[in-house]
């Protein structure tokens, strides 16, 4: 029992959750990456295989006046090898926040839910 509880505490847990991804051809923020998430969590596992349409992911930062400002974006499933059913995003330590959003290119027809993971960082 104590080995399991160190082994815990030395790699951490993930941390898993669910976005719900609406129908429509708007660009939806679906999460919203806290500065202590992002020293937490060095990356962000999103499971898209249940997105029927084509999807462009993009990653925003906070800027110093509170404007969100384009990072980094990429369409599933163009962008990526025939077999991925997840994309990683690589998270780094700010003191700002980031968004992930995402547009359908063409209406998904009904809401989808795309479960995610943050990573944890495993300390030695």
């Amino acid at each position: 029992m104590f080995l399991s509880a160190l082994l815990r505490r030395l790699i951490g847990e993930d941390v898993t959750g669910t976005i719900t991804h609406p129908s429509g051809l708007l660009e939806v923020d679906a999460l919203e990456v806290t500065p202590d998430v992002l020293t937490d969590y060095p990356v962000l596992l999103l499971f898209v295989n249940a997105l029927t349409q084509i999807t462009t992911i993009r990653i925003k930062i906070k800027d110093n006046v509170g404007t969100y400002r384009l990072l980094n974006s990429a369409v599933y499933p163009t962008d990526f090898p025939a077999s991925v059913t997840a994309v990683p995003i690589t998270l780094y330590p700010l003191s700002v926040p980031w968004k992930i959003s995402l547009q359908s290119a063409v209406a998904e027809g009904v809401q989808r839910s795309i479960p995610y993971r943050y990573v944890k960082k495993v300390s030695v």
